[in-house]
């Protein structure tokens, strides 16, 4: 049905990434294939009392929600805060006295109160870094689903399948949606069912608009419905949303700039207009 390309398309790197591009990047750092991921192992193997609260599955669902960067696993994340915490510490500790004396504080234990400072912004390091990650990538989702539900929508009525019109416009794209969607259809022609696919892309993503999407495309399968219908009903629900959440933004913008005006901007324009007035008054109050 397809012509066959020489170029690697998004399917491809995303049908190969679990597997072979992790395992090249694994080979390339020669670090993290022979200690970062041992020591992972280990620590996850032998609980601790301070691992012991750490949750490895939560931390391994928001890895999944950010599409696993950098193809870190719950264990590496695990040891990359520890690195962290370690770093932080050391460093917070060390800079603690200098700090202190160049502002003159005679503070007891500063540099405990360092290393305690140190030791919980190295522990929030990483979380904060997976955090941003994970919601850049669930506001691309958002905002490429009504394009590509468009797409979609052409391709069905053309006389397309659901999953080869999903994969076809999902290959022209190389953005979190695409691969989503492609790695969706890889498990359909695995063997699993489309619906199911769909369900855990859904649940990979966490984006309510992607996920009202996929319950509409399985409640018109399980009563009949036109599948054309509902995209092209969904495409416009969406790019309403999209367009008042533009609207939302744009409404909030003024708001926004109240802060930085009141503290940087008015201060620079009462120097600059004031200054000289004030420079007058005091001269000619000294030449009385």
């Amino acid at each position: 049905m397809f012509s066959k390309r020489a170029a690697p398309t998004p399917f491809d790197r995303v049908v190969a990434r679990p597997s072979a591009e992790v395992d090249k990047e694994i080979d390339a750092n020669s670090f993290m294939n022979r200690v970062v991921r041992p020591l992972g192992d280990r620590i996850a193997s032998q609980p601790t009392v301070v691992t012991k609260g750490i949750n490895l599955d939560d931390i391994r669902a928001r890895l999944m929600k950010g599409g696993f960067p950098r193809g870190l696993r719950a264990q590496d994340f695990l040891v990359l805060k520890f690195g962290m915490l370690l770093l932080m510490s050391i460093l917070f500790m060390l800079m603690a006295p200098i700090y202190a004396e160049l502002l003159g504080w005679n503070i007891p234990y500063f540099p405990l109160l360092g290393l305690l400072f140190g030791a919980y912004s190295g522990w929030k390091i990483p979380d904060i870094w997976l955090s941003s990650i994970v919601t850049r990538r669930q506001t691309d989702i958002r905002l490429f689903l009504p394009d590509m539900i468009d797409l979609v929508t052409v391709s069905v009525e053309a006389g397309l399948g659901l999953d080869a019109s999903l994969q076809r416009v999902a290959s022209r794209f190389d953005n979190p949606l695409s691969e989503e969607i492609l790695r969706a259809m890889q498990e359909v022609q695995l063997g699993r069912s489309r619906m199911e696919a769909l369900r855990d892309m859904a649940r990979r993503a966490d984006v309510p608009d992607l996920t009202a999407w996929i319950t509409a495309l399985v409640q018109a399968e399980l009563l009949g419905v036109s599948i054309a219908n509902v995209l092209r009903v969904q495409s416009e629900r969406l790019r309403e949303k999209r367009s008042q959440r533009a609207r939302e933004a744009a409404q909030k913008a003024p708001i926004k700039m109240v802060f930085p005006l009141v503290l940087f901007i008015f201060p620079a324009l009462f120097i600059v207009i004031l200054g000289p007035v004030a420079l007058v008054v005091m001269v000619s109050g000294f030449g009385a």
